[in-house]
């Protein structure tokens, strides 16, 4: 079968559900710290099977106010990843902390856990760890046991990770808090921004919702500073209808990714980890020959697109005299297909059949 074109995303249709939400939230015109929000923070608090669900206006904010909760000062250290999305290190300097990288493992793409431990040191306050690409980090327990040995506070950046687990258990419930994203591309999205903080620490919390809100515990009361970080209605009531359908949504990833590993099995290019509980937010795949099959594929109307094209440490804002080789390695090899609940079998085949005429060529 032929196409004209496959876009990278598909994000429409919606829902009849969504729609219906929509226009009821129209209709009963409460936009902000409506029902919507209450029930979206119940039922994602349920699904997490975690005690607290703090929503915010979007995951950076949901990531600078978990280390400000956290009591991160000036000059302390926090650890995280040089191959990532931008909001991972530079929250750390907005609140005045040491960004310290640590190298990846180029099979998953997550923190190498070996040099983890090497990172390590009195100063060394809190790590924040993302779930990249809809993969729970591999060694996340590995990851709890050195945390915990150390008193580092584990944060998961899960802005990838809706729903994906690791031996039955989710994203965002190992550590000691999560904060997720659902900008309108993510696993669970929104139509617009949109984030939130999940933990089962009371005190943690509480604190966070104080930053999040201007320090209001009652309206008109600050107890402190804070920022205005809240989710709207509209987002919540979309979250909230969409969230039912979000393990099904995943399925429909893991069986379009199928196509994709039983279609380019023999293929000159490194494919993503292979797990039950990876829920392809992207299927990204590792070339030497990235740019040229880039083209390729454009030429003939399949969009795709590279996560990420500049390693953080070899920007300037983050340079770093030390070397990330894994990271700088991945960001010149990585390339994002298609795949999208969306997206039907017969597009998924034509984009696996595509690569795989690029590389007989």
């Amino acid at each position: 079968m032929q196409f004209r074109s496959i876009p990278f995303l598909r994000l429409t249709p919606l829902r009849q559900e969504v729609k219906a939400a929509i226009d009821n939230l129209l209709e009963n015109g409460v936009f902000m710290n409506g029902t919507y929000l209450n029930k979206f923070k119940v039922s994602f608090s349920n699904y997490l099977k975690l005690d607290h669900v703090i929503p915010t206006a979007n995951c950076t904010d949901a990531l600078e106010i978990i280390l400000r909760s956290c009591g991160i000062q000036k000059d302390e250290e926090v650890i995280t990843t040089p191959f990532s999305w931008f909001s991972d290190a530079s929250v750390i300097k907005l609140v005045g902390a040491k960004v310290v990288f640590c190298d990846i493992d180029l099979s998953h793409f997550g923190i190498n856990v070996f040099e983890l431990e090497k990172k390590i040191n009195p100063k060394t306050k809190a790590v924040i760890l993302p779930h990249l690409f809809g993969l729970v980090h591999p060694d996340i327990e590995r990851i709890v046991a050195i945390c915990d040995e150390h008193k580092i506070v584990l944060i998961e950046d899960c802005a990838q990770a809706h729903g994906a687990k690791l031996d039955g258990k989710l994203a965002g419930t190992f550590g000691a808090i999560a904060a997720f994203s659902f900008y309108p591309t993510k696993n669970l999205g929104a139509l617009g921004d949109a984030g939130a903080i999940a933990t089962n620490d009371t005190a943690l919390a509480k604190k966070c919702q104080l930053w999040a809100n201007h320090g209001q515990r009652t309206r008109n009361v600050h107890l402190q500073l804070g920022r205005n970080s809240r989710m709207d209605e509209i987002q919540a009531a979309v979250l909230e209808a969409k969230l039912p359908f979000l393990d099904f949504d995943n399925k429909e990833r893991q069986k379009l990714a199928k196509i994709y590993f039983d279609l380019l099995k023999d293929v000159d290019c490194i494919l993503p980890v292979k797990s039950n509980g990876n829920v392809y937010h992207q299927f990204v795949i590792r070339t030497d020959r990235r740019d040229g099959l880039k083209k390729s594929l454009l030429e003939r109307g399949i969009e795709t697109d590279i996560h990420y094209p500049t390693a953080l440490t070899d920007m300037e804002l983050f340079y770093s005299k030390e070397n990330f080789p894994n990271a700088t390695s991945a960001s010149k090899t990585v390339l994002s297909l298609p795949i999208h609940p969306n997206h039907s079998n017969e597009e998924i085949e034509f984009v696996a059949q595509n690569v795989k005429n690029f590389f007989r060529g």
